[in-house]
């Protein structure tokens, strides 16, 4: 079974938790949206923080909502650039890298880094008409100019609040040739369709 899925590939970010937002750009101080993402409530905001590592810094930008638990996504190059080795994750419970996280208005410590598995984005609707699983493996093939690629485990994702897409780092689009908008294809053996 084939099914064509868009691909995104997801530049380096943070997400933050509000008390941690509160106390690097101040209490209860507005941001504001500067790009709608694909996934549904989720959006760029102008807020940067500088992630410092033992070998230099980088920025990276706030996505909104707030979460639980302060998150950064970094791809493999991006923690070589500032002497970080973070886990490969699909949460920060799992795992994750000490960093330091800095605006003008102080810095905190935070076990937050990670560098985020690809993954699939499904909503339930998606998941049942695919028939996939929560946390099963798949495999996107991607074509473009340079060639063709197929990435294994391909991490699912699902949510209510989830478009279907799959999420790439920048690393990773680089090697397929992801320049512009791009499309994939779900490849699903019966095994997987029948488990």
């Amino acid at each position: 079974m084939k099914k064509e899925i868009e691909i995104e590939v997801s530049a380096r970010h943070i997400h933050l938790s509000k008390d941690d937002y509160n106390f690097l750009f101040g209490a209860e101080t507005p941001f504001k949206e500067i790009k709608e993402l694909s996934q549904r409530k989720e959006f760029a905001t102008d807020k940067i923080v500088t992630i410092v590592g033992p070998k230099g810094e980088i920025p990276a930008r706030f996505l909104s909502p707030f979460r639980q638990e302060t998150q950064t996504e970094f791809s493999l190059t991006d923690c070589y650039q500032i002497g970080v080795i973070a886990p490969y994750e699909t949460e920060i419970i799992d795992g994750c890298a000490d960093i330091i996280l800095k605006t003008s208005n102080g810095e905190i410590h935070r076990c937050a880094m990670m560098i985020a598995k690809r993954h699939l984005h499904a909503s339930p609707t998606d998941a049942a008409e695919l028939k996939i699983k929560e946390n099963q493996k798949v495999e996107i093939a991607v074509e473009t100019p340079r060639g063709k690629i197929v990435f294994d485990d391909v991490n699912v994702k699902i949510d209510k609040n989830f478009q279907l897409r799959v999420h790439l780092d920048t690393d990773e689009g680089n090697a397929a040739g992801i320049t512009d908008k791009c499309f994939g294809s779900l490849i699903l053996d019966e095994n997987d369709i029948n488990n």
